[in-house]
């Protein structure tokens, strides 16, 4: 057909625009052709056909896409990593008596080693008990619970903690004729509020907390009370910094700095805000926590009293 071409092509040629190079055009492909003609026929020639082989590829890739199907895979490369899914599985149960062993082994030795730990650990709180219920007890009796007993029973979790096999239970009673139970069923707003001044207070030296926080700590307390509550404050204030909001003029006198919170209308909003007081605005802050609203001169002085002996 190209040979056909050529001819009928070289007839009209002078009539045709000389740019195209029609014949040349077809003398190149036809000698495209034939050379690709040659070398199928020389693969043909070097290709020997094997029906078997042919009918054992073909049920290899059968099997191989209804492989691909029943696990639901994508294609080939997901058939090869499930395939060593599948091996692993299998080989984690042939050795999973002595897998289970190993790490039964492991186990056991790991126990032993927790249980030796935390029964150290045990005898060491039991240890400090006393002395830390003595302590507790002493400072309550001194911020105005004279039949204050504090105690802390521990019992044994059945797992492991981070923290042992202990859980203590705080135990308080503020009367002589009751025993003590646990702190929360027991005590009130102001007991509680000072069981918590004092284990912080004791904490303080131990733990290197930079800051501590308390949101009127001295709620329920008075008089002598408050001004107890305000020198533990001060204490715990001389190793790390003890941040207080109250509205005891005892508790306010002892700090070192003084800001004053208060809230303004502007408009058809309201806004806190925080003052840093000077020695002036703090002694009459402090008068006004003494004597109300209208400060008097004898809150004045008073308040002078109070920030002189917060200071000694």
């Amino acid at each position: 057909m190209l040979r056909e071409a050529k001819t009928i092509i070289g007839k009209i040629d002078p009539y045709l625009p000389s740019d195209l190079n029609i014949p040349s055009r077809i003398t190149s492909a036809f000698i495209e052709l034939n050379d690709l003609a040659n070398e199928i026929e020389r693969l043909e020639q070097d290709t020997e056909a094997d029906p078997d082989r042919l009918e054992k590829i073909n049920n290899r890739l059968d099997n191989l896409y209804s492989l691909i199907q029943k696990h639901r895979l994508k294609d080939l490369d997901e058939l090869i990593v499930k395939k060593a899914e599948i091996e692993n599985t299998i080989k984690s149960i042939v050795t999973g008596d002595e897998r289970l062993t190993e790490l039964s082994e492991i186990l056991k030795t790991s126990t032993e080693s927790l249980s030796a730990l935390v029964e150290e650990m045990s005898e060491k709180r039991k240890s400090v008990l006393p002395e830390i219920e003595s302590r507790i007890t002493d400072l309550l009796k001194q911020l105005g619970i004279p039949n204050a007993r504090f105690g802390i029973a521990l019992s044994r979790t059945k797992d492991f903690t981070s923290s042992g096999t202990d859980t203590a239970d705080f135990l308080f009673s503020a009367n002589k004729q009751t025993d003590p139970e646990n702190i929360a069923r027991i005590a009130s707003g102001g007991e509680l509020s000072r069981v918590m001044l004092s284990l912080k207070s004791l904490l303080t030296k131990r733990k290197n907390l930079p800051t501590i926080i308390f949101d009127e700590i001295d709620s329920g307390v008075s008089g002598e009370i408050a001004d107890k509550v305000g020198q533990i404050l001060s204490g715990m204030g001389k190793y790390m910094q003890v941040v207080n909001i109250t509205h005891l003029p005892q508790v306010a006198s002892r700090g070192t700095v003084h800001y004053h919170v208060y809230k303004e209308d502007t408009g058809d909003s309201t806004i806190t805000r925080i003052k840093l007081l000077s020695p002036g605005e703090r002694i009459r802050e402090v008068a006004r926590l003494l004597s109300g609203s209208e400060v008097t001169e004898t809150a004045m002085r008073n308040a002078k009293e109070l920030i002189k002996a917060g200071s000694r």
